[in-house]
């Protein structure tokens, strides 16, 4: 195909788009739901990805006393993670003083705190980081084991708890995704149907005048792309939005933990990723489903 038969089947496409514009709504609006729903299950897999791999990095084990515990298991507990210096790399003590102090400024709103009881209400705690991760089961046993120790919690848990989300969310997200994108092409294929039986005297007159298979079907070709590519603008946009929403949320709302290991993946990473996903998957999809169709239909 030369290059001025090129450029005229492109200006050809983009013509067509004003021809059928409730198609073209159709369309559009499909896709774009499609592709946000995708960049949903795509930014949840990411985070959720992200924090099992910071959690599996240093994972601390947290030991949480019973209320009102005795000073004598208090000690206990002190002098035996102070025995166990070639186990533990390090190890923090919070008083119940201490911890009231954090959630209070996590809170805030001092005056709802004045006639409350520290000692009734807050535990001692301990923060400890083993060596070796994969002593912590071993460890958790034998500190359950001690006089006084409410709960043992270990951030291996929650990392198997978000690989288990993780995994849960890609499935849904698959499953999702098939439909949709089946739903997808096919308005996609019946807007270039409509698109190329409403042009067939145009199709019958070039076909005479020995225009090519190629010149004719680009036309509709470029159509199905163009609208593709404004789904998936229309999708990155509004699902960027929302993450940066979303993070502003978080990182205001929850900023002492957001500073850990709780922390969102950054805005650009995120939204680039989900723009070339959602550019990728937009192509792909609308490249086929318009070739199928203006094949099937163009033989007028």
């Amino acid at each position: 195909m030369k290059v001025n038969e090129f450029r005229y089947s492109v200006k050809s496409g983009f013509r067509n788009l004003g021809r059928h514009p409730f198609l073209l709504f159709a369309s559009v609006t499909t896709l774009a739901l499609m592709l946000f729903l995708l960049s949903i299950f795509v930014v949840f897999s990411l985070n959720a990805s992200n924090l099992s791999e910071i959690a599996s990095q240093q994972p601390p084990i947290t030991i949480s006393m019973r209320v009102q515990a005795e000073k004598a298991s208090i000690e206990q507990m002190r002098n035996f993670l102070s025995s166990r210096s070639e186990d533990i790399v390090e190890y923090a003590e919070f008083t119940p003083a201490m911890n009231f102090a954090n959630f209070k400024e996590d809170m805030g709103k001092d005056e709802l705190w004045e006639d409350f009881s520290i000692e009734d209400n807050i535990p001692y705690t301990f923060n400890v980081r083993l060596a070796d991760p994969g002593e912590g089961e071993e460890f958790k046993s034998n500190v359950e084991a001690m006089p006084d120790v409410y709960e043992v919690l270990m951030e291996s848990e929650v990392m198997s708890f978000l690989d288990k989300v993780t995994r849960w969310t890609n499935r849904i997200g698959f499953i999702v995704f098939i439909v949709l994108s089946v739903v997808s092409a096919l308005i996609v294929a019946n807007m270039i149907r409509v698109a190329v039986l409403s042009r067939s005297h145009e199709i019958n007159i070039m076909k005479y005048l020995g225009a090519t298979k190629g010149f004719i079907q680009l036309p509709f070709i470029i159509e199905g792309l163009v609208s593709g590519f404004i789904g998936a603008l229309l999708a990155s946009l509004a699902s960027g939005l929302l993450y940066v929403y979303i993070q502003g949320r978080f990182d205001s709302g929850l900023s002492n933990i957001s500073s850990g290991v709780f922390s969102l993946l950054p805005n650009s990473s995120v939204i680039g990723t989900i723009t070339l996903i959602n550019m990728g998957v937009a192509f792909v999809l609308c490249l086929v489903a318009s070739m199928l169709s203006v094949r099937k239909h163009s033989n007028v």
